[in-house]
C-alpha cells in the first residue's frame, strides 16, 4: 500500500484524492499510520468479503449439525438390538428406494447409500461420521438417516 503523509493530505487533498481513487493510500502521521484512503469499490469488495465468510462460516455450522446428528444416528445404531438395527436399516433403504423412485436426488447419492446400507453396522457407522474418501460432507446431505436424528 502506498503511504502520503497527513500534511500532504491537508496541503493537496484533491491531487491526494485522485491517487485514492486508484488504490488505496494509507495516512501517515508521525510517523504512524493513523487512517487508510481507499476506493469506493474496495468497500464494497470488502462487504462482498465479509457476506462470503459468514456464508462460509454459517455452511461450516451446518456441516458440523449434519455430522453431529450422524453421530447420534450412529450410537444408537450400535446400541440398539438386532431386530432395531435391522429396523433402522430397512427404513433407510426404503427412504433410498423412495428418492429414486420420485427422482429425488442424484444416481450418485443413491448408488453410494446403497452400497453403505449393505455394510456391516460398525463399517457404515465409520463411513456415515468419517470424510469417506471426499464423500462425507455430501453424504450426510443426503442422508436417509434424517428421520432418525433429532
Amino acid at each position: 500500500m502506498e503511504h502520503v503523509e497527513a500534511s500532504e493530505v491537508k496541503q493537496n487533498f484533491g491531487a491526494v484524492l485522485a491517487r485514492a481513487a486508484r488504490g488505496p493510500l494509507a495516512v501517515r502521521r508521525h510517523r504512524k499510520v493513523v487512517a487508510a484512503l481507499v476506493p469506493p469499490d474496495w468497500l464494497e469488495r470488502g462487504a462482498q468479503l465479509d457476506e462470503r465468510r459468514a456464508a462460509r462460516l454459517a455452511q461450516k455450522q451446518v456441516e458440523q449439525e449434519r455430522l453431529v446428528r450422524h453421530y447420534q444416528v450412529s450410537v444408537t445404531l450400535l446400541s440398539a438390538s438386532a431386530a432395531a438395527q435391522s429396523k433402522m436399516l430397512r427404513d433407510a433403504r426404503a427412504e433410498v428406494d423412495r428418492w429414486e423412485a420420485l427422482a429425488l436426488c442424484s444416481t450418485d447419492y443413491i448408488e453410494r447409500w446403497r452400497e453403505w446400507l449393505a455394510l456391516p453396522v460398525k463399517a457404515l457407522v465409520q463411513q456415515m461420521c468419517s470424510d469417506a474418501d471426499g464423500w462425507g460432507t455430501a453424504m450426510r446431505q443426503n442422508s436417509p438417516f434424517t428421520m432418525f436424528a433429532a
